[in-house]
């Protein structure tokens, strides 16, 4: 009991007096997963943020930052900056994230039907860590694991602040976190406020005007020493306007112009509960479970009510040398719309294990077998029904070839089964269609010095049934289905350098190649060619520089050029430019207080996502600025 709080108190009170310095890296232990892992004995490729880096960066929200700081690709969704694109290793900026398992505190974000998860309801100051695992993942959070898993943890003990900043187009934000540990109970809130005036507008002179507030309340209680109990809950609601598409000439002559907007309120309350229980020092079992309640309605009067129930248990075995976490999970997703209510369940069993043979070698495996169920019940008309059993696999090994280095090698059987809106057309039943299998194969290199930390990461994907929208270019003739066989390779290369007490830099690169091998319904014109929308090269480069009370950090992303979103047969006129920012943050601190600013796209390029020829979505194609305080208490 006073153990646990100690620890907790202890972590911030570190954080707290560390915020000035440079701290020498070290190996960060890998919390999400089913079995806890130090990265350097990881068998698998990792991708680890913690507090310190995330709040240096100083981000407006999580999507800044995955974008700016992580080899995650992100784009807004058809214009909306509240539900954004998410792409990692080569899926794609349309349909990627879909194959990308997003986790808050263990509750997966992902959606049962063609909505990106919503990343706007997680203040970004809220986070702990961000952990992410690529090419693994699928014996844990199962389906849609494909590319991996993104893990974001806000667990433990809140700082006490209050936060605001002000920034170009009317930005406004306010922030307020609070935390308080007694003798058995931690007590943690937070209220999150932020506003624009909107980028785009309309010939008449309105604006893409938007707000998003987000509060949560949660409390951990520990009856005893060895036992845990959690509570919570969230209230999103949020307000957006988003401009339409322009075609290249309207992009190149203004691309803060708009012919039309889409609003969308959405709102999402969600309630967690959650046990943990040390049976003894080699046993202990895990519970939790939540409750989503989500509303997304459009000015247009199109209106969808979600109800999503999730739940996960394990036991926990861990011996000197052996480690079993064996467990079953489930997730029950209803929408219901104006005549019809559409469901998607799953349903899992999980084993995995890892075995240290000595101090060198590690060995892990894993199993899943998941069964999805699909009911459609129209308000008149005929039900229909469907399930299928899946099935993932897993199994790395890890040699450290001294205290410092290690290599791992990482066989990862995923898939992906289709979301409820892959069985429709415009309206009308477009057929069940074959889930996606992937086979993953990845080898890597870690070494992990005081002053430098350096990943390297090969990796091959083999796709089956890929799943995709087969545009014919009328919507009456086209329908939703599968990639026959494609494949994706590449190479992921991280270094954070440590030059000095006072400079650092960092690199992330990826260089990505994602192929169209068959595909029938295409008569054969895909076959060769590349996915649209993956890019080549992806770069995020960082310094940054400390003295005394003050810090700058000079970051620069890069993404080259691809081709356009819908663009399978690789001969659209017009390819997806290449994406350029950079960004200057400042930040000085006195005691208590902070202060801070930031430029994004300091050198005011233009960027957008090409859906097709004449179809762009400017992304963050102005200079824009933000300065505030942040008061600890």
């Amino acid at each position: 009991m006073n153990k646990k709080i100690s620890t907790s108190l202890g972590l911030s009170l570190l954080i707290a007096t560390n915020i000035y310095a440079i701290e020498l890296l070290e190996p960060i232990t890998v919390k999400s997963t089913l079995i806890k892992t130090n990265e350097i004995d990881a068998t698998y490729s990792t991708e680890v943020f913690v507090k310190k880096e995330i709040e240096e960066s100083k981000s407006k929200d999580l999507y800044d930052f995955l974008n700016s700081q992580t080899s995650v690709n992100i784009a807004p969704s058809y214009g909306n900056t509240f539900s954004q694109k998410i792409d990692l290793r080569g899926y794609g900026i349309g349909d990627g994230y879909q194959n990308v398992v997003v986790t808050l505190n263990g509750r997966k974000l992902n959606n049962i039907d063609m909505s990106s998860q919503l990343l706007s309801s997680i203040p970004v100051d809220s986070i702990e860590k961000i952990e992410i695992t690529k090419g693994s993942g699928s014996v844990q959070y199962g389906d849609g694991a494909n590319a991996g898993a993104i893990n974001i943890i806000t667990n433990g003990k809140n700082e006490n602040y209050i936060k605001t900043y002000l920034g170009s187009n009317g930005t406004k934000n306010g922030t307020l976190s609070l935390g308080h540990s007694f003798d058995n109970l931690i007590l943690n809130a937070y209220l999150d406020y932020t506003s624009t005036d909107g980028t785009r507008s309309l010939a008449d002179g309105s604006r893409d005007e938007n707000y998003n507030r987000n509060k949560n309340f949660n409390l951990v209680y520990f009856p005893t020493d060895n036992f845990e109990l959690r509570i919570g809950r969230t209230y999103s609601n949020m307000n957006i306007k988003y401009g339409g598409s322009l075609t290249l000439a309207q992009y190149e002559e203004n691309p803060n112009q708009a012919s039309y907007f889409t609003e969308q309120y959405f709102r999402s309350y969600v309630t967690d509960i959650g046990a943990t229980y040390d049976i003894n020092r080699n046993y202990s079992i895990d519970f939790n479970f939540s409750d989503e309640n989500k509303l997304s309605e459009y000015s247009s009067g199109y209106k969808s009510n979600y109800d999503y129930k999730s739940f996960n248990s394990k036991l926990n075995i861990k011996e000197d040398s052996f480690k079993v976490a064996v467990g079953i999970d489930g997730f029950s997703g209803d929408r219901i719309g104006s005549n019809n209510t559409t469901t998607k369940d799953n349903k899992a069993l999980f084993i995995i294990s890892e075995y240290s043979l000595n101090d060198e070698l590690t060995i892990s495996s894993g199993a899943r077998r998941e069964n999805v169920e699909y009911n459609y019940s129209p308000t008149s008309g005929t039900s229909l029904d469907d399930d299928t059993y899946l099935n993932a696999f897993d199994i790395g090994f890890n040699y450290k070839l001294d205290s410092n280095s290690s290599i791992f090698a990482n066989y990862n059987r995923s898939y992906q089964s289709p979301d409820i809106d892959r069985f429709f057309t415009y309206g009308s039943f477009n057929g069940y269609i074959e889930p996606a299998i992937v086979n993953n194969f990845d080898l890597g290199y870690s070494n992990i010095q005081n002053k430098n930390k350096f990943k390297v990461t090969l990796f091959r994907s083999d796709l089956k049934n890929e799943i995709y929208y087969y545009n014919t270019g009328n919507y009456l003739t086209s329908y939703n289905t599968n990639i026959d066989k494609s494949h994706k390779y590449g190479l992921e290369l991280f270094d954070k350098y440590v030059i000095n007490d006072n400079l650092y830099a960092s690199l992330n690169y990826s260089y990505i190649i994602a192929k169209i091998d068959e595909e029938d319904s295409g008569n054969g014109a895909y076959d060769g060619k590349y996915l649209p929308g993956v890019s080549k090269h992806n770069m995020t480069v960082n310094l940054g520089y400390e003295i005394n009370k003050f810090k700058t950090i000079l970051s620069q992303t890069y993404r080259s050029s691809a081709y356009a979103a819908n663009d399978f047969e690789n001969n659209f006129s017009q390819k997806q430019d290449s994406y350029k920012s950079t960004d200057l943050s400042f930040s000085y601190n006195y005691k208590q207080i902070e202060l801070f600013a930031k430029i994004q796209n300091l050198f005011d390029q233009s960027n957008g996502l090409w859906i097709r020829d004449d179809a762009i979505y400017p992304v963050n194609f102005e200079r824009t600025y933000t300065f505030g305080t942040k008061v600890r208490f």
